[in-house]
């Protein structure tokens, strides 16, 4: 016969998974990037001779290299565009969620000011997180193109405010803008009989280090492995030019 500590122990254990997994699921966070002015210009030391050939910059980003290894599990729901009908170049306005679906807690970068993050001396190489919010331009469930835009928010664990911890069911809600661009693909599926029928966004987070120097910038951007998926698509019609 079990001991009673044994079956005391088995409820306890019994009651914290039913607590857990009758939890709901609750917004935590929200911003409208339409109603904010983001501060996003980086400073840039101070050249000791003239500069006479401008200014140049690159920017490497490297996709998840490691999918079996993931740090948490995220899904983007576009609830909203503010109409069904667009043409290449408008910028639309949409709503969405990031919800995480994990077992794990992630931590969202969740300010719109990159240059809130520069340290005092702009020469100095600092790192900080993204989370790129992305639109893409679908037909049927063949073919898709990341050309509607996006927004970015940003953060840094030694930032105080500009990273949100999302617990496993907590989600985020992001009002921004995108803009919609011409691609080769884009044009070629239109042609063919199969033109843009709907949209979805999708949601990544990357660990960036920038450094700057008085005629140089450099970004290296390596995303981090989620287990990422998107649902909730709408409905558009695309007019090409």
């Amino acid at each position: 016969m079990p001991s009673r500590s044994r079956i005391s122990y088995l409820t306890l254990a019994v009651a914290t998974i039913v607590f857990y997994s009758t939890c709901p699921a609750q917004e935590v966070a929200s911003l409208d990037l339409t109603k904010i002015a983001a501060r996003v210009d980086l400073r840039r030391p101070k050249a000791t001779s003239l500069v006479t050939d401008g200014y140049n910059g690159t920017q490497h980003t490297y996709s998840c290299r490691d999918s079996t290894n993931q740090a948490g599990a995220l899904r983007t729901s576009l609830l909203s565009l503010d109409r069904t009908h667009y043409q290449v170049g408008d910028e639309p306005m949409f709503e969405v969620t990031v919800e995480n679906t994990g077992s794990v807690p992630v931590r969202i970068p969740f300010s719109p000011h990159l240059a809130d993050l520069q340290p005092k001396n702009p020469g100095q190489e600092f790192a900080y997180y993204e989370l790129q919010i992305v639109l893409w331009i679908a037909a049927g469930e063949q073919w898709s193109t990341n050309t509607g835009g996006g927004v970015i928010l940003y953060g840094a664990n030694d930032h105080a405010n500009t990273m949100l911890t999302l617990n496993p069911g907590e989600w985020l809600r992001v009002v921004g803008k995108g803009h919609l661009v011409l691609d080769k693909s884009l044009v070629k599926l239109t042609l063919s009989g199969h033109p843009a029928d709907h949209v979805y966004a999708q949601a990544s987070i990357y660990r960036a280090e920038t450094l700057i120097t008085p005629t140089q910038s450099a970004t290296l951007s390596r995303e981090v492995c989620l287990a990422q998926t998107h649902e909730q698509t709408v409905p558009i019609q695309l007019a090409i030019p």
